[in-house]
């Protein structure tokens, strides 16, 4: 059955969505959502992009995410996408604060100029928010601020944290030179010990408050040019370990800068651009 689609394309520091408008009308079953993620995601085949993002009506909110990645999986959340949802509901409900419902719970994100704020919640270090996503976490004993894990015939040192999604953060002395994508395949491979797969984030430090950051995305199975979430986790574990000072930090991606605040209760904020693309039509065999 040819599945007709109207969508416009999003994009967050080059972190790239395609997004389904359902607030009204009939709403795709997700094992169709799941089919046409897998095919409009295709970079060489189709319109390309890190997820496919339809939104919906929800009680209590402005709006819904459900993010279906190239894999056909659905993700828990992405700050990206949200900021490029946010984005569209606030043109098309004419706001400038929405609250969106993602896996994660209602986010609220406001617009501040030309850039889009986001309260994520807060950072979650204890093993109860990560004993579904990582083994060690199960006995509830591990200190998850301090992991290591051998891969490639190297030992990294890491801390794993929960924004919304699974982070695994690396402390790098030469970005450029790290094999993300080897790396994080590498580990994206063990699934006894990381069961539906994670984010990992490799971080350097290059000034008080501002860091690099190369992420390797879980559902993209790939490098991606940046990712919400995942600076969020950088921040985050950047300041609990000492690597940077300040409480505003300023997180470089390959696509573009997002700057996250940490509040002494926890609590994270990320601000950063959501532009639109285009819009456009697509059929889709599902």
């Amino acid at each position: 059955m040819n599945h007709e689609i109207s969508f416009a394309k999003y994009h967050g520091c080059g972190n790239d969505f395609i997004l389904k408008d359902e607030m009204t009308g009939r709403r795709t079953p997700d094992k169709v959502r799941s089919r046409i993620a897998t095919v409009l995601c295709d970079r060489h085949f189709s319109v390309g992009a890190d997820g496919v993002i339809f939104i919906e009506k929800a009680w209590g909110s402005d709006g819904s995410m459900r993010l279906f990645e190239p894999a056909g999986n659905e993700a828990d959340m992405c700050g990206n996408g949200l900021r490029c949802v946010a984005a569209f509901l606030m043109k098309r409900l004419d706001k400038t604060e929405v609250r969106v419902l993602t896996r994660d719970g209602v986010k609220l994100v406001k617009r501040v100029g030309s850039r889009y704020r986001v309260d994520m919640g807060p950072v979650r270090t204890e093993c109860q928010y990560l004993s579904e996503y990582v083994s060690d976490a199960k006995t509830g004993s591990a200190d998850l601020m301090k992991v290591l894990i051998s891969v490639d015939e190297r030992v990294l040192r890491c801390s794993i944290v929960n924004t919304g999604e699974p982070h695994i953060v690396v402390r790098s002395k030469d970005l450029g030179s790290e094999d993300v994508r080897k790396i994080g395949a590498l580990v994206n491979s063990d699934r006894k010990r990381f069961p539906k797969g994670v984010n990992i984030n490799f971080v350097e430090t290059v000034g008080p408050n501002e860091v690099k950051v190369r992420t390797y995305e879980r559902g993209v199975y790939d490098e991606t040019l940046a990712c919400g979430t995942g600076a969020t986790a950088s921040a985050a574990v950047a300041l609990q370990q000492g690597w940077v000072k300040n409480r505003r930090v300023n997180v470089a991606a390959v696509g573009g800068c997002l700057t996250i605040e940490l509040a002494k209760d926890g609590r994270a904020y990320m601000t950063g651009p959501a532009e639109m693309v285009f819009e456009g039509r697509a059929s889709v065999e599902a």
